[in-house]
């Protein structure tokens, strides 16, 4: 569920996601470096790379919700004192300090998280199809409607594009516009009975 939360509140691809470490985080100012993605072509925990993002905008530093943050200090915690007991028992930890890591220290690769997006939304009445990558869309929307204007989401989502961005971006603030209408109409119906 961690995942799935952080994926709502950062933007992250989930290869982004994936290739996160401790390292990539600050919890003194809580932000987030995201610099890499995971590629596992035959989906193999112990057969990965770690590669650069597709396009420069990738690359970026970005602010994440202090709760969400304080979320990741616990797992952080949790972690390392599996990390302890676990290291006695297996002589192959794969120690390279992934957030998201099984207990044998490799990291969880997109696959699992499509996996795991899907027995959720197996638990809800949700119907419509949905892969990790709608959190990302999530993110957008969230920040479409707390009012962030464009330049700044594509930075912190890594868009280049505007048109990517665009799609996303246009629907919720078609979707506000009406709201805005609607809650206007609702608050001052009186004034119109004149």
């Amino acid at each position: 569920m961690k995942r799935v939360i952080l994926l709502a509140f950062s933007g992250l691809r989930f290869g982004e996601l994936c290739a996160l470490k401790w390292s990539d985080l600050d919890f003194q100012k809580n932000e987030n470096r995201t610099s890499k993605q995971i590629y596992s072509p035959k989906d193999n925990m112990r057969e990965y790379e770690l590669i650069p993002p597709k396009i420069p905008a990738g690359v970026r530093t970005f602010d994440i919700e202090p709760s969400v943050m304080e979320m990741l200090k616990s797992l952080q915690l949790y972690q390392s004192k599996v990390r302890l007991a676990v290291r006695l028992l297996i002589d192959d930890y794969h120690d390279k300090n992934f957030v998201f890591c099984r207990q044998n220290g490799y990291p969880f690769l997109q696959k699992n998280i499509l996996i795991r997006v899907e027995r959720i939304l197996r638990l809800t009445s949700i119907t419509k199809e949905a892969t990790p990558h709608i959190f990302r869309h999530t993110h957008i929307s969230m920040l479409a409607e707390a009012g962030v204007d464009l330049p700044v989401i594509m930075k912190r989502v890594g868009h280049d594009d505007m048109k990517t961005t665009l799609k996303i971006y246009t629907h919720v603030t078609e979707k506000m516009k009406k709201d805005s209408s609607e809650k206007v109409t609702f608050q001052f119906k009186h004034l119109l009975n004149v």
